[in-house]
Order: structure tokens, then C-alpha cells, then sequence
């Protein structure tokens, strides 16, 4: 690792160690909003209230240092609230009032509690990094991250995000209750948690300069086909209408290239792609009402799609793409075998199977058994011969 690798590494860490002084377990929202920062995504923080969705929010945004700003979301608020306007003057002439979405950090508090119009202001700004007022095109800072929060769908006074919105946000992410030990802990340290001594560990030029280092982590043609073939199996997965979009694989490509250096390393494993499946998959997915019916939820879809797909696996000396699908011989192993290698096969399996007529005296009744037997047996021999045959070219090599 390079003195400037190390020098991002140690810039990842504080500003880990400075949330968690505030933040009091919650660990996989802390490093998902990390990755999120390093990918250039966006981040929705779902839950019930009192469950640090704010705080955790405003506190990542102060420790990363830039400009922060904080929407707190109303039935009556307008797009112009959010994005600004011209302020027009007696001669003519106008002045432009920028809106709290130029900064490097928005928190949008309780987005769901705008109306769909408002929740529209931040679909340019999300996808695009810039924003348009009155046919002027503003350029926003970088780096450029939305914090959203959300109460669940269906409580008082909430409207759904559309899904043109909420398809804009890298992940979604949901904020449990503490649990016991936690919130003695938090009832233990409420007073320093509510006049935090919190450093700012970053600057905004250094968190650009991560997210350079990022792109560079290589993830290899398998990774990037496995990341496909999920995405596939879920677009064609009986319970789901529709499937996830394409953004829902780059996603997945960005955010597992980030995880991997935060984790020091400079290429992507198909582990960091199955950690991030949830969170960036699971409101991306539209199940059917019958499904639904049967309580069957997102979180449930993706285990059971992402355990039916063969996890790409690097084989051994040569940089060959294989699957990891059991103790499964390729059906190719089979089909290459060499005619002077039968003959290994043949003879294993001549030593092992038994019939009834080579052993007389079997009752009639037995017989059933004896060929299950057999049927086992020949599966052995045939697993045996495979193993020879094998040896037999190791030997030769």
C-alpha cells in the first residue's frame, strides 16, 4: 500500500471513529454511507422515528467537512424552496438565490412528507449534478452527496416516492431500534451525544481525491457477469414486476468497488457484490400484488435469487473463470476424457457393482434393495474413476 493509500485509508477511519462518538452502534448505515460518498451515489435512510436517522446524517455530513445543508420536508413546501429562484428588482435586473441543494451535503428530512412536485426538484440534481432554474443550468459543488430520510410508507401525512425517484438513490438503508445494550449505552453517554465534541477529519478536495482512487480498483469480466446475471435471475423471478433497471447493476459495480478499498483492497470479490445486494436492490423491486399477498417481501427475493446463481470463482494457476456449484463435475470433463482413461473408469466400476445374479441366494423381496445399492455404488465408482483419471494426468505432467 502506497504512502497516498494509506493516507485515504487513515482519512476513512476518522471519520468512522468521529461518527461512532455520536452515533452509538448502527455500524452497517455508518460504512454504507461511506461507500455511498466514495461511489458518488445517494443514500434513503428508511424507519420509525427516534431511530438516529437525522443524527447519524448531520453527523457523517459535519465530519466530512464542505458545506452542509438541512431541507426539512413539509406538505407545503415548493421546488423553488429547495432549488432557489431569480430574485426580480424594480430595474429589471434579477439576483439568483441559490437553495439549500448547493452544498456538498443535503439532508433532506422526512422526504416522503413532500408532495410529489417537490420531491421532483431533486431528480437532476441527484442524476445529473446540476440543477435548472428558469432555463439557466446551475453547476452544484463536488463532491455532491443526498441524505434522505423517510418515515414508512402509510404513516400520517406521508406520500410514496415514485419510482423515477427512489430508483435516483444508491441505497436504502433501514434504521432499526437499538438494541438493549445499545441504548444503555445511549442513556449512559446522552449528554455528550447531544453537545457532541466532533472533529471535521476531511476536506472536500481530499474526498474527491478518493473517489479517484476508487475507480481504479479493478473488478475483473466474471464479477462484472455475475453482477449481470443477478440482476437478470431478478428480472425474470416469477414474484417480480417489474425488475431492477439498469441502475441497479452499476450500483452494485460502484458499490462494491468502494467497499473493496475501504476494505484495502484493489480489486472487487463477489462477496462485496452479495453484501451490497440488499441495500441497493431491494426498492428497485416491484412485487406482484399476489405475491404480496403471501407476505412475500424483497429481502426474501433477493436470498433466494442470489443463492440460485453460480458465484464466479478464479480457477487455480490459470485465471479461468469457474462456478461454484457444489462438488458439480463440469459436464466438459466428461465429454474430454480420453479413450486410455476409460478403461480406469470401466475397471472401478467392474470391482464394485454386484447384481443379483452374481450373488445367488438373494430373496426376491431383497432385490429392490440390492439395486439401490448398486445405484450408490456406481456413483462412487464413477466419482472414483474421475479422481483417477486425474491423478493418472498429474502423475503424467
Amino acid at each position: 500500500m502506497t504512502a497516498h493509500q494509506k493516507k485515504g485509508h487513515a482519512i476513512l477511519n476518522n471519520i468512522m471513529a468521529e461518527v461512532s462518538k455520536v452515533v452509538i452502534g448502527k455500524d452497517d448505515i455508518k460504512e454504507l454511507l461511506l461507500v455511498a460518498l466514495l461511489s458518488q451515489g445517494h443514500v434513503l435512510i428508511e424507519g420509525l422515528p427516534g431511530t438516529a436517522k437525522t443524527t447519524i446524517a448531520r453527523t457523517f455530513a459535519h465530519v466530512i467537512g464542505g458545506t452542509f445543508k438541512r431541507v426539512q420536508g413539509t406538505p407545503d413546501m415548493l421546488p423553488a424552496d429547495i432549488l432557489g429562484f431569480y430574485l426580480y428588482h424594480p430595474d429589471a435586473s434579477s439576483t439568483f438565490m441559490p437553495g439549500p441543494i448547493f452544498a456538498n451535503v443535503v439532508l433532506v428530512d422526512e422526504l416522503n412528507r413532500t408532495t410529489p412536485r417537490t420531491q421532483a426538484a431533486l431528480i437532476e440534481a441527484m442524476q445529473e449534478g446540476q440543477v435548472t432554474i428558469e432555463r439557466e443550468t446551475h453547476r452544484l459543488e463536488q463532491p455532491y452527496i443526498v441524505i434522505a430520510s423517510q418515515l414508512p410508507y402509510g404513516s400520517v401525512g406521508t406520500a410514496p416516492l415514485s419510482e423515477v425517484q427512489i430508483d435516483r438513490f444508491m441505497f436504502r438503508i433501514w434504521s432499526a431500534y437499538p438494541t438493549i445494550d445499545e441504548e444503555v449505552r445511549i442513556l449512559r453517554d446522552i449528554d455528550a451525544i447531544s453537545e457532541p465534541d466532533i472533529s471535521v477529519v476531511a476536506a472536500p478536495e481530499d474526498i474527491v481525491k478518493l473517489q479517484q482512487e476508487v475507480k481504479k480498483v479493478h473488478i475483473s469480466d466474471n464479477v462484472r457477469r455475475y453482477i449481470i446475471g443477478l440482476i437478470d435471475a431478478l428480472r425474470h423471478y416469477q414474484d417480480v414486476s417489474p425488475g431492477p433497471s439498469p441502475r441497479g447493476g452499476i450500483a452494485l459495480l460502484k458499490g462494491a468497488r468502494a467497499l473493496a478499498f475501504i476494505q484495502g483492497r484493489d480489486f472487487v470479490i463477489p462477496d462485496d457484490v452479495k453484501q451490497l445486494l440488499i441495500p441497493v436492490i431491494s426498492h428497485r423491486l416491484r412485487i406482484t400484488a399476489e405475491a404480496e399477498m403471501e407476505d412475500v417481501t424483497p429481502e426474501v427475493i433477493i436470498n433466494k435469487v442470489a443463492a440460485g446463481v453460480p458465484i464466479p470463482k478464479e480457477g487455480a494457476g490459470t485465471g479461468a473463470a469457474e462456478t461454484d456449484e457444489g462438488s458439480k463435475e463440469p459436464a466438459e470433463s466428461i465429454k474430454t476424457v480420453p479413450d486410455e482413461d476409460t478403461s480406469i473408469v470401466k475397471e472401478a466400476d467392474e470391482a464394485t457393482i454386484e447384481t443379483p445374479e452374481t450373488r445367488p441366494g438373494i430373496p426376491d423381496e431383497e432385490t429392490g434393495l440390492v439395486e439401490d445399492l448398486n445405484t450408490v455404488r456406481r456413483l462412487v465408482s464413477s466419482r472414483l474413476g474421475n479422481w483417477l483419471i486425474k491423478l493418472k494426468r498429474l502423475w503424467g505432467k
